[in-house]
């Protein structure tokens, strides 16, 4: 099996994690990978570099939202960008001779739809966000959907909101995420020789994993950090992420020194040891204000022993079994937020009885091998079909 990825994303967030999962389990199993993406994306790129993965660039893509518009400047910019990708894609298919198609969310279904529609490649559209859905994208769902073997989505949760878009049931498939728990393997070696390198020393920490974006509810955490360092004055809080969002990074920085917590905060920018980062927290916390679809941070963090405090949002509750491996809160209540991680740092053998339930459930239901397998499957049934 040869498969084509196709993303338009700037950078590396948790849809492109999940497809780096399938290159070892594709190769092991006799297949093959080759990406379609574009050529700003650097950090992309030195990733497949790494996993010694072939790729096509382009520079195409539209660098406006896709959108339903009279306006003709954006109108003759989507034409630009659709019938130049369209092009390069078709050439693409013709030299590499794919057996499918996997695109990457919306707008990256859309480009790779008008290619599966002229050249009769199948496609599978991996769709990683929950959108509103209303008369402008439902049209365009509509459109990718007809020329789709299948429509995965990482929870129902994604699932349930295409299908309000009227998308065929029979397409739709929620299929979770999977962990390597080879890289995620509890190592307190390592993850003590983390919390030396961030000075936490003997203070509690609580990590929030994410890109700096407002929507990851950083400002949700902040405005919590009061309250949790009330009853436990030593807490510390880790937030973990690319730091390439300068102005809202600074924001952040700002609010935090409003509340005289500098030192209580710590940056710590990309990091590529994430698995023992995780391990290094006593509490990991999913603060995300719109409806998640299915944070792979969750999973890893369930995967690294740890106990979750997360939104109840989106395909959330699918994932984190509220008062078994974490507790969950309503988006943007810092208060509850604050009495949960609180009670959590106050009960060691809580968070280690929490903890332990994630990982089994990790072990038994969210690995690569199960999400691959699931997903091999659909690919050899799109090309049967």
């Amino acid at each position: 099996m040869k498969v084509l990825f196709v993303t338009d994303s700037p950078t590396v967030s948790g849809a492109e994690h999940v497809w780096f999962g399938y290159l070892p389990e594709l190769a092991a199993r006799g297949g093959s990978a080759h990406a379609f993406l574009s050529a700003t994306n650097d950090r992309l790129i030195r990733a497949l570099d790494q996993r010694r993965t072939p790729y096509s660039t382009t520079r195409a893509f539209s660098r406006r939202m896709i959108e339903m518009t009279l306006q003709p400047g954006a109108l003759a910019e989507y034409g630009r960008a659709f019938f130049s990708v369209y092009r390069e894609l078709r050439a693409l298919i013709a030299r590499e001779r794919p057996d499918v198609m996997h695109s990457i969310s919306f707008p990256a279904c859309l480009y790779a739809a008008t290619a599966a529609r002229a050249t009769g490649l199948p496609h599978v559209w991996h769709e990683h966000n929950i959108k509103r859905v209303h008369a402008v994208n439902t049209q365009l769902y509509r459109y990718v959907a007809s020329s789709c073997a299948w429509i995965v989505g990482p929870s129902k949760a994604v699932t349930d909101n295409l299908a309000r878009a009227g998308l065929a049931s029979e397409k739709l498939v929620p299929l979770y995420n999977g962990i390597d728990l080879r890289a995620f393997r509890p190592d307190d070696t390592r993850a003590h020789a983390v919390r030396q390198e961030l000075g936490l020393g003997a203070d509690h920490a609580i990590g929030l994993f994410g890109q700096m974006l407002p929507h990851k509810g950083h400002e949700t955490l902040i405005e919590a950090a009061p309250a949790i360092r009330a009853r436990m004055p030593g807490a510390r809080f880790v937030l973990v992420g690319a730091l390439e969002n300068p102005p809202y990074e600074a924001h952040l920085r700002q609010r935090i020194a409003a509340a005289n917590l500098t030192g209580a905060f710590i940056f710590t920018g990309w990091r590529t040891d994430v698995p023992h980062v995780m391990r290094a927290m006593d509490v990991a916390v999913v603060a995300t204000t719109t409806p998640e679809p299915a944070a792979l941070s969750l999973m890893e963090g369930m995967a690294m022993g740890r106990p979750l405090v997360a939104t109840r949002t989106g395909g959330t509750p699918e994932i984190v079994e509220h008062g078994v491996s974490g507790l969950l809160f309503p988006p943007g209540d810092a208060a509850t937020l604050a009495a949960h991680v609180a009670v959590l740092l106050e009960d060691a053998g809580r968070r280690r009885q929490m903890g332990d339930a994630g990982r089994a459930r990790v072990e038994r239901e969210f690995t690569v091998e199960r999400h691959v397998d699931g997903m091999l499957d659909l690919y050899a049934r799109a090309v049967g079909s």
